[in-house]
């Protein structure tokens, strides 16, 4: 699933417009998250085909979880334990609107917990943006392209 700017997504019954892309290299693996609007609703959206079949990461930002860097291996927060999966250094590529995230370079972790719910955590020069949220069947979103 490839998603470009001004693309629709449906979810959850609301209608998102894809506004921004972020691109993150890491070695040889590469991670795209959209930044999907409605209104002042913000979600960031990833498939996630290659750690989870046809699942796909609907991350928001949070406020709620005060953290440091490098945050540590294990992370607490709203009753669930969440494991690193990833950690390093990205070089970044940003195309539309993604305020606060600029193209160059910055520090990743991305965190697990059961029931595929995720946090990431991404340190930039101007400071740390955290998000959190579900992974979702491809299932329950449809993609409208842009015309």
């Amino acid at each position: 699933m490839q998603l470009h700017l001004k693309d629709v997504v449906n979810y959850a019954g609301t209608d998102y417009l894809v506004e921004g892309l972020i691109s993150y290299r890491m070695g040889r693996r590469k991670r795209v998250l959209a930044r999907l609007v409605d209104g002042e609703h913000v979600l960031w959206m990833e498939p996630l085909a290659d750690e989870l079949d046809e699942r796909v990461l609907f991350l928001e930002e949070v406020r709620d979880l005060d953290m440091t860097t490098p945050p540590p291996a294990n992370i607490s927060y709203q009753g669930r334990i969440y494991l690193r999966v990833l950690a390093g250094q990205a070089e970044v590529a940003t195309s539309g609107r993604t305020p606060g995230r600029v193209s160059g370079m910055c520090e990743v972790w991305r965190y697990r917990a059961a029931g595929d719910t995720f946090i990431q955590i991404e340190a930039w020069p101007d400071g740390l943006v955290v998000l959190a949220g579900p992974s979702a069947h491809q299932g329950m979103l449809q993609i409208l392209p842009a015309k």
